[in-house]
């Protein structure tokens, strides 16, 4: 059982994006880019019975926000037409998926528990069919407490930051040489800029993650942020950079046609695509 009683969410949007943030904490992924966990569709889309879902992960999971306002027996029975109807939607989909999983901000139920072990039972190996309450969901959202501040900031004290608590960059970190902490950025913002344009054309909804990009990074270098990379990882990461930046549609397409996608490291910057 989860330490705190943190409130449900109501807004189904906020929702869908903790879930999506707590998969990602879970199972250590960097979602951006169609890859581990993202939101799937926007708002008004018919989403197939998927709110987040991860292709690397074989992993779909469906978010339902409920008022319990009408009673336990009336919200289950709404849990479990959903859980038939959306789960038959995302079989529809055209890619395989393992595991299924139902994702709400009612409580822990015994009897919806009980109906997808037999349906996973049923579907004879196809897919794993599990339920998260609130009760679960809590439970492991606890162990991050930086996830329970960001959607909960109005239960958590953030103390005011002195000068003690800043922490001085070491000298051989990149945020000390600002000409290629700038390249940096300005290599990042391309690729962020890239992908967005790609999914805008592709007009699936889907939404570059900027976090989860960062994190990437970050994990590459074990670094606790940009400024905190090496600076002898600097040519390393301009060449980690510059390979996602051409392996974009926009960056093939230009390569193709003899465009650059970028400038190199002490090039005018004005004028690349």
């Amino acid at each position: 059982m989860p330490k705190y009683k943190l409130p449900p969410f109501n807004d189904f949007k906020q929702f869908e994006l903790f879930i999506c943030d707590l998969f990602n904490e879970l199972e250590n992924t960097n979602s951006y880019c169609n890859t581990d966990y993202q939101t799937f569709g926007v708002s008004g889309q018919n989403q197939k019975g998927i709110d987040v879902f991860s292709p690397k992960n074989k992993t779909v999971i469906q978010c339902k926000v409920k008022d319990t306002e009408k009673g336990v027996v009336y919200t289950r029975n709404l849990l479990l037409a959903d859980l038939d109807r959306d789960l038959y939607n995302a079989f529809q989909l055209g890619f395989k998926f393992d595991r299924y999983i139902l994702a709400s901000t009612f409580r822990d139920d015994v009897l919806i528990q009980e109906k997808t072990t037999k349906i996973t039972s049923d579907i004879s190996g196809m897919a794993t069919i599990s339920y998260w309450g609130w009760d679960t969901i809590m439970t492991y959202a606890e162990k991050y407490p930086a996830l329970l501040e960001k959607y909960f900031p109005q239960f958590f004290y953030k103390s005011k930051t002195t000068k003690k608590d800043i922490v001085e960059l070491p000298e051989s970190a990149l945020g000390k040489d600002l000409a290629k902490k700038n390249h940096i950025a300005y290599l990042k913002e391309k690729y962020k800029n890239y992908k967005e344009i790609q999914f805008k054309a592709e007009g699936r909804g889907e939404k570059f993650n900027y976090a989860m990009f960062n994190k990437e990074i970050m994990n590459r270098y074990k670094a606790a942020g940009i400024n905190f990379i090496p600076v002898d990882c600097f040519v390393d990461l301009v060449k980690f950079l510059e390979a996602k930046i051409d392996r974009t549609i926009i960056g093939k397409r230009n390569k193709a046609a003899g465009y650059k996608n970028y400038s190199a490291f002490g090039e005018p910057l004005k004028g690349v695509l």
